[in-house]
């Protein structure tokens, strides 16, 4: 039978080892804080090292600057810049060697219904047009306000590409299945595509269309097409030093902001 003299035995018992298991934790806490200290005190002269470092290199390669950043999320500069690299005339020089690497980036979407990079006739006279209106009689009634026009759109003679770019905005209301009725209106065969800077499918576009429609994400993915694989691909292929180091601020500029899975590497 347990006596009161015992059960206070016993609890003082436990008290005791309470506070030697707390007086040690916080020891250990206390030893583990100044570890710390020691460590970052430590650290300091080797980060003052690299800070020193670095505004060296800065003052002749600049390496924290991109003149994207000056973009402020201008949707309808990045479809101008894509614009430009896709005209063979393009102040580029490159030709035709852009737009033939984005219809090969098209392929990578695997779509049947969707013309091939090699079914294009002409690339040399490739037509391409920003801001491209849609005409009224596309309109849909529910949507009388909303006249729409195109991001880019590509005539390669009589087949038309429709690109929409959304790397930051909404979809208007219907916009991608009012553009993909219009550009079919055109040519049966063609298709829009979604630059998607989440890497969501559009909401307007209905699944019975979705054969001549294809989403290609911003951020680099696996296996299929992606901008940031794109603009890598233009890097890689281009002659010019001047747009080789252009193409890549551009990729580095979209992985960052875009988190691409699997950054390419550009040298």
């Amino acid at each position: 039978m347990t006596t009161p003299e015992r059960l206070q035995g016993f609890l003082d018992g436990l008290a005791a080892n309470l506070a030697a298991a707390r007086e040690a934790e916080e020891k250990d806490e206390a030893e583990h804080r100044a570890g710390l200290r020691a460590f970052f005190a430590g650290l300091a002269p080797a980060v003052a090292v690299a800070v020193q470092a670095q505004k060296v290199l800065d003052r002749v390669a600049a390496t924290n600057f991109s003149v994207f950043r000056y973009f402020k999320e201008n949707e309808n500069l990045v479809s101008g810049i894509f614009a430009d690299l896709l005209r063979p005339d393009g102040s580029h020089g490159q030709g035709t060697a852009f737009l033939r690497l984005f219809l090969q980036e098209i392929d990578r979407g695997g779509k049947d219904d969707i013309r091939s990079h090699n079914e294009y006739d002409s690339l040399e006279r490739c037509v391409v047009h920003t801001e491209y209106p849609i005409p009224r009689r596309t309109l849909e009634s529910h949507c009388p306000s909303k006249r729409g026009k195109i991001d880019i759109v590509l005539k390669l003679g009589d087949a038309w590409i429709g690109v929409e770019n959304k790397p930051w905005a909404v979809e208007q209301c219907n916009q991608i299945q009012r553009y993909l009725k219009f550009l079919q209106e055109e040519d049966a065969k063609a298709c829009v595509l979604y630059l998607s800077g989440d890497g969501d499918d559009a909401k307007t576009i209905q699944d019975k269309d979705k054969n001549h429609y294809l989403t290609i994400p911003y951020g680099r993915t696996k296996n299929g097409p992606s901008v940031a694989h794109w603009v890598a691909e233009c890097h890689r292929r281009c002659d010019a030093e001047k747009v080789r180091w252009f193409l890549k601020d551009l990729h580095e500029y979209i992985v960052r902001m875009f988190y691409a899975e699997e950054p390419e590497e550009t040298t």
